[in-house]
């Protein structure tokens, strides 16, 4: 046994100095450095939650269900929105721990105007958890603060994505409606089972559209007595149909305080249910001018009482005021006869 004595002393020589590097190398400036900007997610596809709240109490809880993502509840998420988000997870980056004297006047910052991010992958506890402050004088990095788990980073960090331009303190809303959905309509043709155009003030144009097969409608006049015994054009209504595959709203506008004299003036209403029998409906009405409306006078120089581009709607069963924009449902509001002659014809 005494002869293995100095090479059992050698391997416990080895093993102090291994230890002694192993400690002294995730305890480098470096590796603390690495640890403490660790921002990103690995895998985004195990999120399941992200809990955005800024300092001043607003929050928005996103969740994943069925492989779709809502906000606060029942609210489907913008997907443009939720895209980005998940792209800045994964990719964030630490440039740089923040110089030291520029430190304390960012943590100050900080303190005083931020957002917290708790992101969870199926657990109660936050996968990551992080402030995010402000913008760098150059609007191409921002400060972010990392929780350790049992206490928070040393040091914040000037964090970035590679290849996006600007900061990235937007990206981490606290807004419920930004949020939200802006999808009004989104079926293909074979999915619509029956829609109808009611149109207030000239019943002539109303119309409504049934599905016979999954590729063959019927349209006819909403008041049997303005029906034209011709035929019609069976590529008109399948086109048609075709423009209710993504039309979307310009924004919410629940606050709006004169709901009640807007309702007075109806222009539309769009009533269409799909094939598992679902109802949408949709409530357009005349927006007056405002101080957001461009065009004011008609082609001879007469006012215009209405705004010619925009239009409030209800939408969600009437739960949601909001407006709409001509150039996206322009292309909706035909009239009867357009099915029976080219649109935009005589």
């Amino acid at each position: 046994m005494r002869k293995y004595l100095p090479y059992i002393g050698a391997v416990l020589v080895l093993a102090a100095v291994a230890c002694w590097f192993v400690y002294n190398g995730i305890n480098t400036p470096e590796s603390i450095n690495k640890r403490e900007g660790a921002f990103a997610v690995e895998d985004v596809s195990d999120i399941d939650r992200i809990y955005i709240e800024n300092s001043e109490k607003k929050h928005v809880t996103l969740t994943k269900k069925d492989g779709k993502w809502y906000v606060d509840g029942d609210n489907e998420v913008r997907a443009d929105m939720i895209s980005n988000l998940l792209d800045v997870l994964k990719r964030v980056e630490s440039l740089s721990p923040v110089p030291s004297n520029a430190h304390d006047n960012v943590l100050r910052s900080m303190a005083a105007e931020f957002v917290k991010v708790d992101v969870y992958t199926g657990s109660d506890k936050p996968e990551k958890s992080f402030l995010v402050g402000g913008a760098t004088i150059d609007n191409r990095g921002t400060y972010m603060l990392l929780d350790m788990g049992e206490k928070m980073a040393a040091r914040p960090h000037i964090a970035f994505v590679p290849g996006y331009q600007g900061y990235l303190t937007p990206v981490f809303n606290t807004d419920h409606e930004t949020w939200r959905s802006r999808v009004v309509f989104s079926y293909k043709p074979e999915d619509i089972k029956q829609l109808k155009l009611e149109y207030a003030t000239t019943p002539e144009k109303s119309f409504v559209i049934n599905q016979v097969t999954a590729d063959s409608f019927t349209v006819a006049p909403i008041n049997p007595q303005y029906k034209i015994n011709e035929h019609n054009e069976a590529k008109y209504i399948t086109q048609y149909l075709g423009f209710y595959k993504d039309i979307q709203m310009e924004a919410y506008d629940n606050d709006y305080p004169n709901k009640d004299s807007i309702y007075q003036r109806p222009f539309a209403k769009f009533t269409l249910i799909n094939t598992k029998g679902e109802e949408n409906e949709v409530n357009m009405y005349y927006m007056p001018i405002g101080k957001r409306t461009k065009e004011r006078y008609d082609q001879y120089g007469r006012a215009l009482n209405y705004d010619p581009d925009r239009y409030y709607a209800t939408t969600n069963h009437g739960k949601d005021f909001t407006i709409v924009q001509y150039v996206v449902f322009g292309k909706l509001l035909r009239q009867y006869k357009d099915f029976y002659y080219k649109p935009g014809g005589n």
